[in-house]
């Protein structure tokens, strides 16, 4: 199963079958009683959420105080996130959802991908998520341990407790794991909480969520490969051979970063289905934070005097030019006709509208600007701009995503630039220095949006 069809909402699945296309997505949430409920799903902030009262009728112990918000269920797991950050933790862990969760009025909402990507993988005997139906099956809680020991009571003062902690201990190793919401805080809310003998008060100084110290991973697409040249230039130009050499440069550049792991998803002349490269991306990244880089050149030989540079993030395509784009970096979509039916490609701008909900549009956004400011400093073509279209090869990849088009290679000034080492040399810098500069900011310490460049 591809990521791309395991995140569609119930909208998307509605259309792919006829259905009425205009449906509210929504999630169904069945128990192991065998009721079921049915739950909208709200996009008012450009990303699926759900209200957290839902949490609390599946079982959990849900408390909030002053944007801090702990979860706890039969004093086995503690989770504490905060109004406004991505980052939370889960008994100690620091994990990181795709965007943060958020209060409208008097509802609380936290995201979609909590449900159904974050349970289903921390507590894989209790939740199980079906993307195709949009359907969560939840089992009881009080199958995580013995209920005779009570479930741990978050107070508001207990969930001030994990703020105050927070601060207490923003000098504290991140490798420091409690095991239960206990200790400092229970002891500075003076909640009556049954806990075990062995937790002492200081378990908790990283209990709440903080600013993310940790690997960073950038992953480094060289577009087209093998089989696929993509554009074909003048001469014996070929787009795969021009952003394999920037790529292999951009890695070699990042990899000096102490703090950076690299992944290419191919370094050297070998073919790649575009359906995989995020998928393999986001595999790569895993609970870390992480960005996607694919390296292409552009063609338009019907105006060989186009020329210039431009970086694409995942969005629908608003101009002739966009789509245009996009149609020719989805092209290898039907090189490899095995790994989609007729129903799946015919349906793929709409899928791919439709997973822009979950896709880190503004932190993307962000970083195609930074590319393009870094590459106007020596590139000679005009600067087009910052661009965006619906990009298969970005879909799958669930992190801030971009898709650079460096030049022109049916434009013959251009195409004897895309072939020099030197301009492959800077490009990779100019690249470098945007990455470098989009994670002062990524990810997000406070959750909240980047600011202009």
């Amino acid at each position: 199963m591809r990521w791309a069809l395991v995140l569609v909402t119930t909208a998307a699945l509605s259309q792919v079958s006829g259905l009425a296309a205009q449906a509210r997505p929504s999630l169904v949430v069945e128990r192991s009683d065998g009721s079921s409920e049915t739950v909208t799903v709200q996009l008012d902030r450009g990303y699926a959420a759900v209200r957290f009262s839902l949490l609390e009728e599946l079982g959990w112990t849900v408390a909030e105080a002053e944007g801090a918000i702990v979860l706890s269920a039969v004093n086995e797991i503690a989770v504490s996130m905060r109004v406004g950050s991505p980052f939370f933790r889960w008994d100690g862990v620091v994990l990181q959802m795709a965007d943060a969760p958020y209060r409208a009025g008097p509802q609380a909402y936290v995201p979609l991908q909590f449900l159904t990507d974050f349970l289903p993988r921390r507590l894989p005997g209790l939740y199980d998520y079906t993307g195709e139906r949009s359907l969560l099956r939840a089992g009881e809680l009080s199958l995580l341990g013995d209920p005779t020991l009570g479930v741990i009571q978050v107070t508001p003062d207990l969930a001030r407790a994990v703020i105050e902690a927070e601060m207490s201990s923003n000098n504290a190793e991140a490798g420091v794991a409690p095991t239960t919401v206990a200790g400092a805080a229970v002891a500075e809310s003076e909640a009556e909480v049954s806990m075990p003998e062995d937790n002492p008060p200081e378990t908790l100084l990283n209990a709440g969520p903080s600013a993310y110290d940790g690997t960073r991973v950038v992953v480094i697409d060289a577009g087209h490969g093998g089989a696929d040249p993509g554009a074909l230039g003048l001469g014996d130009a070929r787009e795969k051979t021009v952003a394999l050499g920037v790529a292999l440069l951009l890695a070699e550049r990042l990899r000096a970063e102490p703090d950076l792991e690299v992944v290419m998803i191919r370094d050297d002349d070998t073919f790649v289905d575009i359906w995989d490269r995020g998928q393999i991306a986001t595999e790569a990244k895993g609970e870390r934070p992480g960005i996607f880089v694919s390296v292409h050149a552009n063609s338009f030989p019907a105006r060989r005097e186009a020329r210039g540079f431009e970086t694409y993030f995942l969005s629908d395509a608003r101009t002739e030019h966009e789509r245009r784009v996009s149609a020719i970096e989805n092209a290898p979509l039907s090189m490899n006709q095995g790994n989609g039916d007729e129903e799946q490609l015919a349906d793929i701008d709409f899928i791919l509208r439709d997973l822009k909900n979950y896709d880190h549009a503004h932190w993307s956004e962000s970083l195609a600007t930074l590319v393009q400011e870094e590459l106007n400093d020596f590139h000679p073509g005009p600067n087009r701009g910052v661009k965006q279209g619906v990009l298969a090869v970005l879909t799958n990849a669930l992190m801030p995503a971009v898709l650079v088009e460096l030049g022109y290679l049916s434009n013959a000034a251009e195409a004897r630039l895309l072939a020099e080492e030197d301009f492959h040399s800077d490009s990779a810098r100019a690249i470098g220095d945007a990455v470098l500069r989009f994670f002062e900011r990524y990810p997000p310490g406070t959750g909240s949006a980047p600011e202009a460049p």
